[in-house]
């Protein structure tokens, strides 16, 4: 009896699915993300508890551009548009956020300010620098990228993923 009640319990769980969950992929042959091709995953109305308001293409809630509670001054809002265009079949380039959202993700991540610990010009290089960060390590996937031209004319990002807890292991024997 119990068996038969876990059995309908894993059947009910494979049928409710969640535009987080992986195995909505179809696999492919080709080594390049641009030909990978996937299941678009279901809608949000169709998944049951659990399941966010995130976009599946970058992994992000949509862009918050609202003040925190108790911010102690405005930030910009304005979006600078990247030279890491989109793996999507429009010519897109993925966006940076703003000095705004990227301070509504610190305080999301945990991060509290104190009354002299951020300025408003501090975001601004905040921003200028993980803007300049991104576009060095694309310069250097690109370089990468060349090695394998004849299987990849045009790469393009598939998403950015934050793995700040998977160290590589050099960074494994630096910490």
């Amino acid at each position: 009896m119990e068996n038969e009640k876990r059995d309908q319990q894993a059947s009910d769980k494979s049928q409710r699915t969640c535009p987080m969950d992986s195995s909505n992929q179809v696999p492919t042959n080709s080594t390049c993300p641009m030909h990978e091709h996937r299941v678009t995953p279901p809608q949000q109305e169709n998944c049951s508890g659990g399941c966010s308001d995130v976009n599946t293409s970058n992994m992000m809630p949509p862009p918050n551009q609202l003040p925190a509670e108790g911010q102690p001054f405005p930030l910009d809002t304005t979006r600078e548009t990247s030279s890491i265009p989109k793996h999507s079949p429009t010519r897109e380039h993925w966006e940076y956020p703003s000095e705004q959202m990227f301070f509504n993700a610190m305080l999301r991540k945990g991060w509290h300010w104190q009354q002299d610990d951020l300025k408003p010009q501090d975001m601004k290089h905040i921003i200028q620098i993980h803007n300049r960060n991104n576009e060095n390590v694309w310069r250097e996937i690109l370089k990468w990228e060349a090695l394998h031209y004849s299987q990849c004319k045009e790469p393009k990002l598939v998403s950015f993923r934050g793995r700040a807890k998977d160290f590589s292991p050099r960074a494994r024997i630096r910490s």
